[in-house]
């Protein structure tokens, strides 16, 4: 029973999500709510990757669209976009996805860094903190990217989304 109880508490817990098709995730730990119905503020001159605010019980929480941060293009019109509200570097900050499916138990030992595939700011691949194998309904296996949620901003960024929402 011991060896149970250890091998849960080494699991890591993980929010999946869907973005332009492929499954992503992210710590459950940095998660605060979801977000179905959330009607988005636009706010002029703002970065293409951040479309606005939300009015979130009194709190305006700044909105990071994931597909323009990954250079994915825009969501097709049939898509109903979900917000998951996280805490990045001690700020409430709401990322735009395509859907949310499930939360997932991971073994560390399954998690694979990303593979090395030319300049990190061309790819974003210093957004991942790594990258898990799915075993599929067919029993083909799919990938899970797991995002760094610390490093989707700089610190300019935040200060900057920070400043748009005062």
């Amino acid at each position: 029973m011991a060896s149970t109880e250890a091998s849960s508490q080494s699991l890591q817990q993980v929010l999946c999500f869907a973005l332009a098709g492929e499954a992503y995730a992210l710590p459950i730990l940095k998660v605060r709510e979801i977000q179905a119905q959330a009607t988005i503020t636009r706010i002029p001159k703002a970065p293409p990757y951040m479309p606005g605010v939300i009015n979130l019980r009194g709190a305006i929480v700044p909105i990071l669209e994931l597909r323009h941060r990954f250079s994915l293009g825009d969501a097709p019109e049939d898509t109903r976009p979900v917000i998951v509200i996280v805490e990045v570097q001690g700020r409430t900050l709401g990322i735009r996805v395509d859907s949310v499916s499930d939360v997932l138990d991971l073994d560390p030992s399954a998690i694979r860094p990303a593979p090395e595939l030319g300049t990190q700011s061309a790819l974003g691949r210093e957004f991942i903190a790594g990258l898990a194998s799915l075993p599929g309904a067919t029993g083909a296996e799919s990938m899970l990217i797991l995002l760094d949620l610390d490093r989707l901003l700089s610190d300019g960024e935040l200060m900057a989304l920070e400043s748009a929402t005062v």
